[in-house]
């Protein structure tokens, strides 16, 4: 497991792409708190101007629109890294070794982990430098309420790169993988299904569905809304991986 981790690090460490795809996102982030600012309309939001928001209510604002820039960037990273051994066929050369398989769906899970921490590193600095410069405004509100909120959505953004990485050993599709986490970025499945439980009534199953739990704000002062974040998150973590797992394990290589 350690090898075969050291070797995806490797391989992350080294490889611009990543560095490119966190490059390109910081400057969009800063280009979108330009817009958000340019097109400020007083009222928005429940009433409450961007530009007199701490860090949290400005993050759950950014968070609840679509698409997600942040899912679209984790998912052709987890489709990318995966994708890019698998079509190479580097994963040949450890494949035979005893519980190699599961090591390397394990190991790129971890690494997707990691992705997705820089890019809550860069969202977070480039909100600060963004709202500094054309708000003058980048108060961080209380910080026990803002690491809570950020670890929640950590877990929700890592879950959902977990399903990308599951999507990708499946389908060993490059197109078809970024296509999906795309469409899933848009939230489609969960506006659908909100549709529907609009016409049925008495119905909110949608709430439980990943992509809906990471663009809904949440009170996370609120025990219940802590509770709904951490399992949705919990789920969805444990349960791709262990398809992602499992269908690698009995996956035909030839």
């Amino acid at each position: 497991m350690i090898n075969i981790f050291k070797m995806d690090f490797h391989r992350f460490k080294t490889n611009k792409m990543i560095y490119i795809l966190l490059l390109i996102f910081f400057a969009f982030q800063i280009f979108g708190i330009y817009m958000l600012k340019t097109y400020e309309q007083p009222g928005e939001n429940g009433g409450m101007l961007i530009s007199t928001m701490n860090e949290s209510q400005f993050i759950q604002v950014i968070m609840a629109q679509t698409p997600s820039w942040m899912l679209v960037y984790i998912a052709v990273f987890s489709v990318y890294f995966y994708m890019s051994e698998y079509s190479s066929g580097f994963y040949k050369n450890y494949i035979a070794m005893k519980n190699a398989r599961m090591y390397s769906v394990l190991s790129k899970i971890l690494i997707t982990g990691l992705f997705t921490l820089f890019m809550f590193i860069v969202m977070f600095i480039a909100d600060m430098i963004g709202r500094s410069i054309f708000f003058d405004h980048a108060a961080l509100g209380d910080g026990g309420y803002l690491a809570k909120l950020l670890i929640g959505q950590f877990l929700l953004h890592w879950a959902f790169s977990i399903v990308i990485l599951c999507i990708s050993i499946i389908s060993k599709s490059l197109i078809a993988s970024i296509v999906v986490g795309f469409v899933l970025s848009l939230n489609v499945l969960g506006m659908v299904i909100s549709a529907l439980e609009s016409l049925v009534g008495q119905v909110n199953l949608s709430s439980f569905l990943l992509v809906n739990t990471i663009v809904s704000p949440r009170d996370f002062h609120h025990i219940n809304d802590l509770i709904h974040v951490a399992g949705v998150a919990i789920v969805f973590i444990l349960l791709f991986s262990f398809i992602a797992v499992r269908y690698k394990i009995k996956e035909d290589l030839r």
